[in-house]
């Protein structure tokens, strides 16, 4: 046989090889999880739709206590802060930047964090374009300045987000555009 012939090591190397060339079409569909956040105070269950990029930021899409569709985007460990008074912007593939909620509210931010509110649950439904967008969508990009003046940009895959959100908000909830600045 010829695989007998090979040495060893080459036949290792290959089975590793054709083993990862397996697994590749899961690990790209793995980049968006859901977990369920426990309350200790109130013992309520969140489930939270997120995905963490390649450089450590994080970014979660969660149905609130008050039926809000929240995203946050969290910054790596070791960044110092995001400058005061600052929203980053956000873009889902060539779409418009963006770096308010909906209704033209300011997004709700933190030293390490920056929260968006992009709809509201009434009736099982959902109006929110930018929803759609980050459920359809290939890519969003973060664009973001740091207390110390410095300015960063990041992005997250969307593959696999339109699962993770539908998981997560329970798969009665209808999601529709909304004509309102999402």
């Amino acid at each position: 046989m010829i695989l007998d012939s090979i040495h060893p090591s080459r036949k290792m190397v290959r089975g590793l090889i054709l083993h990862g060339l397996l697994l590749l079409p899961f690990s790209s569909l793995a980049e968006w999880n859901v977990v369920t956040h426990k309350d200790t105070d109130s013992n309520e269950e969140t489930n939270i739709a997120y995905s963490i990029n390649e450089s450590g930021y994080s970014l979660e899409i969660y149905r609130d206590s008050v039926d809000a569709i929240r995203s946050r985007f969290t910054l790596t460990k070791g960044l110092l802060a995001f400058a005061d008074k600052s929203c980053p912007t956000y873009q889902i593939d060539r779409g418009n930047p963006k770096n308010r909620s909906i209704n033209d509210a300011p997004c709700l931010a933190g030293k390490q964090w920056a929260e968006f509110i992009l709809g509201y649950i009434e009736v099982d439904e959902i109006a929110s374009s930018a929803l759609l967008a980050l459920m359809n969508g290939i890519t969003i990009t973060f664009r973001f300045q740091l207390a110390n003046g410095d300015y960063r940009e990041t992005g997250f895959s969307l593959q696999g987000s339109k699962r993770a959100m539908t998981i997560a908000f329970g798969h009665d909830i209808r999601i529709t555009s909304s004509v309102v600045n999402p």
